[in-house]
């Protein structure tokens, strides 16, 4: 890849011939990119630092403390001492812990992060209790500290990359599980296909695993122990070498090599008759592909990377779970030379998917998608449902909306050349991970989370679809205000919420270059009240998500509201209204479909005084497709509040074909113009009698639904999303 940009990939330590290593240093090499460790052994894949040469730079030409805490620290101590190289790069490609915490600390704020995650820290994660117990009884304690201090460093330095990749899924589900986070791309490590290549049909099995204790090279030289007829050879090293050793002494049918070199390794694989790779639920694992690209199958084990990578039965076979010598021992004597042969060609081509070419593709396509030098665009993604109710898609109008433009707005943003960073605190499911920045946590999230976020990974614009406007966002920031009705209305709120939507207001006004609204009626309160110059405020006006079934069904006796029940909506005066409408039409129902709001004890006594028992139903908050199927239903649609931004329940009732009857206040004439019925705003009397009208006008009924409809082909989120981009952008 030529670029003029400097790039850097960072790893931690080059002390063993690992899948980890290999990969660092293949993507320095196909990038042409500097390479950075902390210290290195030349017997380390000494091809590729021969290859990368003068590019190759270590920082410590030994290690100077070989016990694990210790070098824990020795190791950080080595890039924090070396700080201003990392500095000086446009794009930085952190691979290991260490490394990733480098990066993330001293690379500078506009330079291109990028994560390459082999796995989050599984000795603070998933294997804790393994690595805790592993010291004596008065040590765990301070373990336990030093593993927390380990996990907060981690966690603080991940959230500074604005590319997280995977090596696996195995990796990304260990990462949502663990951090609550996620990653932006999933990327298997490079296969070396044009050096594993078949040789021969050999004698024995190979395993070529690091020798330590996630791998279970141990269970499986204990378990050919037990098959004097097959012949094990171990080309490794690891900490448990000298184990492993002990192990095959005496036994004739196993040898441990140790370390050998690449082209002894090369020719090992090609000669053997198949590979044995057990290790305990394996990142993403290589050696499986490796031996595949020599035409061999590999026994292996349904755990981690593997599960999704070995073709059980066609490309090796796959042990249960945490196997047993038992289970090693009938996996071996079922891969007979026959068996393993017959696999040769499937094995290959599986292979070579993962070649090394489509590795370092992926990855330059990645860098490309993500080019530093394009603005970024960072939108607040935290209503994508309501706060209250994390994880469960519950959404109000205000979080409906907020949905729908930020689907539409990312897009769009990525369509016109921008990152896009949509800030949330989970994943967003049916949103392009690549756009996602998850920031985990509830407690403070916009003030001191987002805030955070912004400071250490400036954004070049910044939009909130619901909320206000944090400290560190940029100059260019953008707020969308549907309403400032707690300020023309205040005895409709109550004081938590005229204080809160009072504080977000100040916010915006404070850090906005712009402020987005709904409607002109909404953009002539704002400026009137906050004292701005129309030039400050901007209209894209809500649009509507099409359901196509929702005219279909068979029209109901029943009138339906959509929305918080509560006062400030004017729903008690739609109940009284409804009260004198039974009069003349007790075969009629009312239906309020929404959560209780600001006011709704004092509703339910207003249900009580009508004595209509079973006549008005309160179904409580429902799902989109509950309300799409009460708009199929209804035969009338009523919207009685009397101080609206605008009405997004109106497009979905002109959408589902539904007469509508609103009150007749400015916006809702900017809005409905000739295809809504209007009363006047407060007076039960005249909805009772407009209610009647439709009731008994079908032809009425019909022309307002086909007006509506009408009304409807103008309207779009597509279009919202434009005009606030364009705003955004100044076009």
């Amino acid at each position: 890849m030529k670029s003029t940009m400097k790039i850097a990939v960072v790893h931690d330590h080059l002390n063993w011939c690992g899948g980890g290593e290999r990969t660092a240093l293949i993507m320095a090499i196909d990038l042409n990119a500097d390479f950075i460790t902390a210290y290195a052994n030349d017997n380390t894949f000494p091809d590729y630092q021969k290859n990368i040469g003068p590019k190759f730079e270590v920082l410590a030409k030994k290690i100077h403390l070989d016990i694990k805490v210790l070098r824990f620290f020795w190791t950080r101590f080595l890039f924090w001492r070396h700080r201003k190289k990392i500095k000086g790069y446009d794009i930085l490609i952190a691979s290991g812990q260490p490394a990733a915490e480098a990066v993330a600390w001293y690379g500078r704020k506009k330079a291109l992060k990028i994560l390459y995650n082999h796995t989050p820290p599984r000795r603070v994660f998933d294997l804790y209790e393994i690595s805790r117990d592993s010291y004596k009884w008065f040590l765990r304690p301070f373990y336990g500290l030093f593993a927390r201090f380990w996990k907060w460093m981690y966690l603080k330095a991940v959230d500074r990359f604005d590319v997280n990749i995977a090596n696996s899924a195995t990796v990304r589900e260990r990462v949502k599980k663990y951090t609550k986070r996620d990653v932006h791309y999933i990327v298997r490590p490079p296969i070396i296909v044009d050096k594993f290549k078949w040789i021969a049909q050999g004698n024995y099995f190979l395993s070529w695993a690091r020798t330590d204790e996630a791998k279970r090279v141990e269970l499986i030289v204990k378990a050919f122990r037990k098959m004097p007829e097959q012949k094990l050879v171990v080309a490794s090293k690891g900490s448990r070498l000298d184990a492993v050793r002990g192990l095959a002494e005496g036994f004739p049918n196993i040898e441990v090599l140790g370390y050998v070199p690449d082209e002894k390794l090369f020719d090992l694989a090609g000669r053997c008759r198949a590979a044995v790779y057990i290790p305990i639920d394996e990142d993403a694992g290589m050696t499986h592909f490796e031996a595949n690209a020599a035409g061999k199958p590999v026994l292996g084990v349904a755990e981690g990377g593997l599960l999704d990578t070995i073709i059980d039965g066609e490309t090796g076979i796959l042990l249960k779970p945490n196997p047993c010598e038992e289970d090693i021992i009938n996996g071996v004597r079922k891969m007979t030379p026959e068996w393993c042969l017959q696999r040769r060609e499937k094995c290959v081509r599986h292979a070579a998917a993962y070649g090394r070419k489509i590795f370092s593709d992926k990855i330059a396509e990645i860098i490309k998608e993500n080019n530093n030098q394009k603005k970024i665009l960072g939108i607040d993604g935290s209503r994508w449902e309501d706060p209250r109710f994390p994880g469960q898609g519950i959404r109000t109008g205000v979080e409906n909306a907020a949905k729908n433009i930020i689907e539409n707005l990312a897009l769009m943003a990525i369509e016109r050349g921008l990152r896009v960073r949509v800030y949330t605190p989970r994943l967003i499911e049916g949103l392009p991970l690549k756009a996602q920045k998850i920031i985990p946590g509830r407690k403070r999230w916009t003030s001191w989370l987002l805030a955070n976020e912004l400071q250490n990974s400036p954004a070049d614009y910044f939009f909130t679809p619901s909320y206000y406007i944090p400290a560190n966002a940029p100059a260019k920031s953008f707020a969308l205000i549907h309403d400032i009705i707690f300020k023309t209305e205040p005895k409709k709120y109550s004081l938590k919420e005229r204080l809160i939507q009072g504080y977000a207001l100040r916010k915006n006004l404070e850090r906005a270059e712009k402020i987005i609204t709904v409607s002109e009626y909404s953009k002539k309160n704002i400026c009137e009240k906050c004292f701005l110059e129309p030039e400050k405020v901007i209209v894209a006006p809500l649009g509507c998500a099409r359901a196509k079934n929702a005219a279909q069904s068979k029209r109901e006796k029943f009138i339906f509201y959509a929305g918080r029940v509560e006062k400030k909506k004017s729903v008690d005066i739609l109940i009284r209204a409804f009260c004198l409408f039974m009069k003349k039409h007790p075969d009629w129902r009312l239906i309020l479909a929404g959560g209780a709001g600001y006011g709704y004890s004092e509703i339910l006594e207003e249900i009580k005084k009508c004595s209509l028992d079973g006549k008005i139903i309160l179904p409580g908050y429902v799902s989109d497709n509950e309300k799409i199927n009460f708009f199929a239903g209804a035969s009338i649609f009523a919207h009685p509040s009397g101080n609206e931004g605008s009405c997004m329940p109106l497009f979905e009732a002109w959408d589902a074909r539904v007469p509508a009857i609103i009150a007749d206040i400015p916006v809702m004439r900017e809005i409905g113009k000739d295809a809504v019925l209007y009363f006047a705003p407060g007076d039960e009397k005249d909805l009772a009698e407009k209610m009647g009208f439709l009731a008994e006008n079908m032809d009425m009924r019909k022309t307002l639904a086909e007006k509506g409809e009408e009304r409807l082909k103008n309207m779009s989120w597509e279009k919202t999303a434009e005009l606030i981009l364009d705003a955004i952008l100044f076009l």
